[in-house]
């Protein structure tokens, strides 16, 4: 018989009480012999990490864990911000079915040799990582590795004004944390970025770095109005609620990466978005806001379901801080929504500073990965 991913998650007046009351919960049901452990801490536990860690490795026995600290935590059904919470998932793998790595901060770290033979070892094809918002410059690792064995990842940017811990079988700081997953290893990988279209996809004829002057030959605040008015947003410009998305060359499933839209020049009709954009990229122009939110993950979560050979074992959810409570109303609804479409199954994650899917980065986007 396989053995059971198990997950918890608790709110508490301090790291102690948290601790106690998801190792009671996990120890309700055996554990698996074997087992990696992932464990995420909201923002006011984050500097009790090493703490909540050293408890929770000797009351479980369990010697591997990974994880991060967030703005919020997350359970099925359950999301927690701005009080000390933490989330656990227990998950039945033998340790010579991963490997955890500590922060790359330089591409030197992709050189050693321990990790070299781990990927030759495992011939991973996913992945998890945890990244620090204060190590810039490190996090563009990311591309590298996953270019390491063809590997696809997930994860996301720790978030918290209280530091950026990482677990990579101890707490770790900088760069890009996490653990690579044996080939054998089997998911399924939603994203919701909580958009609608409001629009076609356009070509940039003429653009450098953010500004976009021409969209199909047109000027693109021409072509940006007429959208908007069409939507009914025409004075909702500087809202906040409408965004430039670029589509991701070679995807077959319309991937896009949502960037805001930063200025505009009403009398060179042009555009300026926080990315860099050339002539020859494709372009939409999309609404974010509740509706399309939930609109958007219940269409991630069809999707999914669609490609489940079965009930999944177990999930990981990192979404934005500019999520939860800010697009869906209260701090429950996004896990709500994800547990009403797929059942009440262990899961965990956190509400990062930027989510991590593929060799990208991304925002205001929520990362689902299912293991089959």
């Amino acid at each position: 018989m396989t053995a059971e991913f198990r997950a918890a998650h608790a709110s508490g007046e301090n790291w102690a009480s948290v601790a106690s009351e998801l190792a009671e919960l996990l120890e309700k049901e055996p554990l698996p012999s074997q087992a990696l452990a992932f464990l995420y801490v909201s923002e006011p536990l984050a500097a009790d990490l090493g703490s909540i860690l050293t408890f929770l490795r000797s009351r479980l026995s369990i010697e591997h864990w990974i994880g991060t600290s967030g703005v919020g935590v997350c359970g099925s059904g359950r999301a927690y911000f701005g009080v000390p919470a933490a989330s656990v998932m227990v998950a039945p793998f033998a340790s010579e079915d991963f490997h955890i790595f500590e922060p790359l901060k330089t591409e030197a770290d992709l050189d050693t040799p321990e990790l070299q033979k781990a990927i030759d070892r495992l011939q991973p094809i996913f992945g998890l990582v945890h990244g620090d918002p204060g190590a810039p410059d490190s996090l563009g690792q990311l591309a590298e590795l996953a270019r390491l064995g063809s590997t696809y990842l997930v994860g996301g940017i720790a978030s918290g004004e209280r530091g950026a811990p990482q677990i990579a079988d101890r707490v770790v700081d900088g760069g890009l944390s996490g653990v690579l997953f044996d080939g054998k290893t089997s998911v399924q990988v939603g994203i919701s970025q909580a958009c609608t279209p409001v629009g076609p996809v356009h070509r940039v004829t003429e653009g450098r770095e953010g500004i976009v002057s021409t969209l199909d030959d047109r000027p693109a605040l021409d072509v940006l109005k007429e959208e908007l008015e069409a939507d009914g947003g025409e004075q909702s410009m500087a809202s906040g609620r409408y965004h430039a998305a670029l589509m991701v060359p070679g995807s077959d499933t319309g991937d896009f990466v949502v960037r805001n839209l930063m200025g505009i020049d009403p009398n060179n009709h042009m555009i300026a978005i926080s990315g860099d954009v050339q002539a020859g990229d494709a372009i939409r122009f999309v609404r974010r806001d509740g509706a399309a939110a939930e609109q958007d993950l219940r269409r991630m979560l069809a999707d999914l379901q669609k490609r489940l050979p079965g009930k999944p074992r177990g999930a990981l959810y990192c979404s934005c801080v500019a999520r939860g409570p800010h697009l869906f109303g209260t701090e429950s609804r996004e896990m709500m929504i994800i547990r009403d479409e797929l059942g009440d199954l262990p899961l965990t994650g956190f509400y990062g500073n930027g989510e991590i899917c593929n060799d990208r980065f991304y925002g205001y986007t929520g990362v689902l990965t299912l293991f089959i």
